[in-house]
């Protein structure tokens, strides 16, 4: 009986492991498919090759994950935050650092064309921008109301109400989808490019860097969704979920932020 006790013991201490640390190339590929894209900047036939691969290597990578989520040790529940949401805490305050620094160009950009006094000239917007407040504000709503619709599903999953939380959880990537859908229409119809004065290019960068990172909590939610569906993110792990919900609020208290700076102009 010691002796099927020890091997149970060393085979379920196998399986924590293999959950913990595995072998992927896939880290390698994301890596690589990064520094493509940034040479694209220079030299637009590496894009073309690292966009593909960037795609693949996250496709994988999430794949593996998702495979390997049930042999994982069951770290933090409904309770206090476990290793995933400590972990997502100190991605969001890197993250910060980042926005702070594209917020830092525009307030430079915008000094730079009006205030100095050595200013190059023109209006902060440029001549011939005319923003669409009124769809904006509507944007603004629909990703409010996604950030709650995530939230709920947070406390549904944390009772035990899978069902409930998967409902509301595809209502906020829905909500999550079309505003891109509509940033997407701005754009489309803003008149002006970011090469066209220094106001397109912050304005550009700042709405864009957002985008990415609403397309990125996209992808998060939807392999919530999945785990969640399959069965494999119980209450027990409900942790994962805790994170994910995280970040989603992040990039809502950004649009936001960016909404009252760039569209509104309160500062």
């Amino acid at each position: 009986m010691l002796k099927i006790a020890i091997v149970e013991e060393v085979g379920i201490n196998k399986m924590k492991s293999i959950g913990e640390v595995h072998n992927s190339a896939a880290p390698i590929m994301m890596a690589l498919a990064i520094t493509l894209c940034l040479g694209g900047l220079l030299f637009w036939p590496l894009a073309v090759i690292g966009l593909p691969l960037l795609a693949f290597s996250i496709f994988s990578w999430l794949r593996e994950e998702t495979h390997l989520w049930p042999h994982r040790r069951n770290q933090g529940g409904t309770g206090e935050w476990g290793d995933a949401s400590w972990a997502m805490f100190w991605i969001i305050v890197t993250e910060c650092i980042i926005f702070a620094s594209f917020f830092a160009y525009w307030f430079w950009a915008r000094w730079h064309t009006v205030s100095w006094d050595g200013a190059v000239g023109g209006s902060w917007p440029a001549d011939g921008v005319d923003l669409n407040l009124e769809l904006t504000a509507l944007n603004t709503l629909i990703l409010i109301f996604s950030g709650i619709l995530v939230e709920n599903a947070k406390k549904k999953h944390a009772n035990g109400n899978s069902n409930g939380s998967i409902g509301t959880l595809m209502g906020a990537i829905s909500m999550g989808v079309i505003f891109l859908i509509i940033q997407l229409y701005e754009y489309s119809t803003s008149g002006f490019l970011w090469s066209d004065h220094p106001y397109g290019t912050a304005f550009y960068s700042l709405t864009g860097l957002h985008g990415l990172h609403v397309l990125a909590g996209l992808v998060a939610l939807a392999v919530i969704l999945v785990l969640v569906k399959g069965g494999i993110l119980g209450v027990e792990r409900h942790d994962g979920f805790r994170a994910v919900a995280m970040y989603w609020h992040f990039v809502d208290f950004v649009w936001v932020l960016l909404f009252l700076v760039v569209y509104l102009e309160v500062i």
